[in-house]
């Protein structure tokens, strides 16, 4: 039974997560040959204040530029 965590920001909104569910749903059906019905995809959401890249939190407003710093200074 294939199992699918997906982990994300809480930017997809339910009709997006349900489309992503379905698209990795049946790209594992039609690669591995597995039934629909044994796929299981979950989908983790992290709040921007819980994750963070470069030592920068992700609900930081600078975050896009301060994120791809490669030096502490």
């Amino acid at each position: 039974m294939p199992f699918i965590s997906i982990t994300t920001w809480p930017t997809l909104g339910d009709e997006k997560s349900q489309a992503l569910i379905e698209a990795v749903t049946q790209t594992v059906h039609e690669v591995s040959g597995a039934p629909l019905d044994k796929i299981v995809v979950v989908i983790h959401e992290i709040a921007q204040n819980r994750w963070g890249e470069a030592g920068v939190l992700g609900s930081n407003p600078a975050f896009p530029e301060l994120s791809r710093r490669r030096t502490a200074s």
